[in-house]
């Protein structure tokens, strides 16, 4: 007999991870759950998983839709009763006066989406480390045709340093101008078993996404690429497994004060404390453009000034903007 699996996103879990356990697809899942954004799921956030010969959509699923049809009829009935109740008992109420204003019905906003435990996680480390300097989280700002959104953004002395935090797990591959990059897990028992030895999923190269942060920032006028350094921060447990492609720091900012895409393509950083190790050299490099705090304080106000508020209306906007760059993307590889 086949079943449905519901499961919940546990901290720090990525759907990749779900789908690595239950031996399912990405795709899968996203379409099972109605999930857009395989890179957005929230702690406790109910996942429902189906076996292959229980998926919607197969013949399977035919034989339960009596029993489900039959408890919705049961609850819409139920509904109807009690409504019907509650009107008999309610007093009768009078039509409006034509002389007293009738005001607008309130239509409450819908929340903003939460971060997620790695956001929240280098949000509070940020917080306890660098006190005082100037830090934003979860900044949406324009760009182009959509948004940009930035995880954190600390205004320090040493610059304006963009972080892009990757909760993640597993094997990374990839180089720092390569488009996808690809995460691996080892398969499960019953793939194993099947000559499967490894689960591979890509996604896109967050240097090249920070690197489009960046670029908001400046065409907003709000920082040179000088004083910008993007930082793809890793906070899971993955391990990158192509570190011999990426510069050492002293190298990187050789070619950064020479090259600006490199500079506006920024570093990678596995772990907090590789985190605090690349601000700490950012502080003494050579190319530190030395912000004082009034220049910190006006680079804080440009940001205010230009960012959008978060909420779920704009966040959803941003996805579906997010999504349709993935799409052409794909239609031009």
């Amino acid at each position: 007999m086949s079943e449905t699996i519901v499961t919940q996103v546990g901290p720090g879990e990525t759907l990749s991870e779900i789908a690595a356990r239950y031996n399912v697809s990405v795709e899968e899942l996203q379409r099972w759950n109605h999930i857009e954004n395989p890179d957005y799921v929230q702690v406790g956030q109910e996942i429902v998983v189906y076996n292959l010969v229980d998926a919607p959509g197969s013949d399977s699923v035919v034989g339960d839709w009596g029993v489900w049809i039959g408890g919705v009829i049961f609850l819409a009935l139920l509904v109807f009763l009690f409504r019907r109740k509650r009107g008999a008992a309610a007093p009768v109420s009078r039509a409006p006066s034509s002389h007293q204003p009738q005001s607008a019905p309130v239509v409450q906003p819908r929340p903003a989406p939460k971060a997620n435990d790695g956001e929240l996680l280098v949000r509070r480390e940020l917080m306890r480390r660098y006190r005082d300097w100037i830090l934003l989280n979860d900044v949406l700002l324009p760009s182009g045709q959509g948004t940009a959104q930035i995880d954190h953004i600390l205004v320090s002395p040493a610059g304006v340093i963009l972080i892009e935090t990757k909760d993640m797990n597993g094997w990374i591959f990839g180089s720092p101008g390569q488009k996808l990059w690809t995460q691996s897990f080892a398969a499960g028992r019953w793939s194993r078993k099947a000559g499967i030895r490894t689960k591979q999923f890509t996604f896109y190269n967050p240097l090249l996404q920070n690197e489009g942060h960046a670029n908001a920032l400046v065409n907003l006028g709000i920082a040179g690429f000088g004083q910008l350094r993007p930082i793809v921060l890793f906070v899971g447990d993955a391990k990158l497994k192509t570190a011999d492609k990426f510069l050492p720091l002293d190298e990187h900012e050789k070619i950064a004060t020479q090259n600006r895409t490199w500079r506006m393509r920024g570093v990678i950083c596995m772990g907090l404390a590789e985190l605090h190790r690349y601000i700490a050299f950012s502080v003494d490099a050579p190319s530190n453009p030395g912000l004082t705090r009034e220049r910190m304080e006006t680079v804080h106000t440009k940001i205010l000034a230009a960012a959008i508020p978060v909420t779920a209306e704009s966040h959803a906007r941003h996805v579906e903007f997010v999504q349709s760059a993935k799409e052409k993307r794909a239609t031009h590889r």
